[in-house]
């Protein structure tokens, strides 16, 4: 280990004062305050004098605090995590999102091959990877692995795919969709900002546009997340109508869902509705789902039951072999509100 990375291990497991650093670690003091200052510029620890004396701890920031987990868990392993941490080590673990030849690793990264290769062995040797061929050499990530588990949520991602709609009114916030790593980070970051977890109680208030976190397990696209919200009173009179303002939705795609779902005749229904009441949607859209009307009949919105229905729902109903219960008066409301484009503009 470099004394860099034993310094963060011994100052992850507790505070020390540098006086203690200096007489636990086999460093000199020059190279003990060299680090401690490299590791204060780059804000992963702070210090503080405590009774006449300066005490050094990580900080508080997502980074410092997962950087904290993910070298106690490397010493738990037997694994070096400095030589973890490595930017060319991490370079390499991030494109291990399938099994890659080394060849191919070194294509991505840039790296040489000797050193890809040896980024690789210390991979495997720790148990972080496994070897899938040694003829050509063919690594792949063990996913069970936790250490895997941690550097996922700590290493930035190439995209981030979560979706984000921002809402006007008297109190702006925008809806975030993200995995729960991705909301570890945001809690950290964002703790002095006001923010909501859906469905958890969990809220801080403060100043300027809320930020309400829904927590998914996987990654979703704004096609996953409209079919997710069409089951809802909401979604039908709020959040679909502005995944459909975004422009974002792909709606081939969204088709190709919604037959895996069974939401054909549903979505189908939905599109033919808005359509009606003047939203620009393309007609040959709304004819691909008709052409994949399913025998089965649907409910749209079961749990709006018990509110009856208003008398203009039987055209619909037998067109997409769907039951409805919408409200609407609620839908227009939307649709004035999130500004859909206007078949008429």
């Amino acid at each position: 280990m470099t004394a860099r990375s034993t310094l963060y291990a011994t100052l992850s497991i507790r505070p020390h004062t540098v006086s203690e650093l200096v007489a636990k670690l086999p460093y000199s003091k020059h190279t003990i305050y060299k680090a401690l200052g490299a590791l204060a510029n780059d804000k992963l620890i702070r210090r503080r004098r405590e009774n006449g004396r300066t005490v050094a701890e990580i900080s508080d920031g997502y980074t410092a605090q997962k950087l904290r987990e993910i070298h106690i868990k490397s010493l738990s392993h037997g694994i070096d995590p400095g030589k973890l941490t490595r930017r060319s080590t991490l370079d390499v673990w991030k494109r291990l999102t399938e099994p890659r030849s080394l060849e191919e690793l070194q294509r991505s990264t840039g790296l040489s091959y000797p050193w890809v290769r040896k980024i690789a062995r210390f991979l495997v040797d720790s148990n972080l990877a496994v070897y899938r061929k040694r003829k050509p050499m063919i690594i792949a990530l063990n996913e069970k692995h936790e250490l895997n588990t941690l550097l996922r949520r700590f290493v930035p991602q190439e995209e981030r795919k979560g979706e984000k709609v921002y809402y006007l009114g008297a109190v702006p916030f925008e809806r975030l969709v993200r995995t729960p790593g991705e909301i570890e980070r945001i809690l950290y970051e964002g703790i002095d900002s006001p923010l909501t977890i859906r469905n958890t109680g969990f809220h801080i208030r403060g100043e300027g546009k809320l930020s309400v976190l829904e927590s998914v397990e996987e990654e979703i696209g704004p096609e996953e997340l409209f079919l997710r919200d069409i089951r809802a009173p909401e979604g039908v009179e709020d959040f679909c109508l502005l995944l459909i303002a975004s422009g974002r939705l792909d709606y081939g795609r969204l088709l190709e869902l919604a037959k895996e779902k069974d939401l054909v005749n549903v979505v189908g229904c939905y599109l033919d509705i808005l359509s009606d009441i003047g939203v620009a949607l393309d007609e040959a859209v709304i004819g691909e789902f008709r052409k994949n009307l399913s025998k089965r009949r649907s409910v749209v919105l079961k749990g709006e039951r018990k509110y009856g229905k208003g008398g203009w729902e039987s055209g619909y109903e037998k067109k997409w072999n769907v039951d409805l219960y919408l409200d609407i008066g609620a839908i227009r409301h939307g649709v004035r509100s999130h500004g859909l484009p206007r078949a008429a503009d």
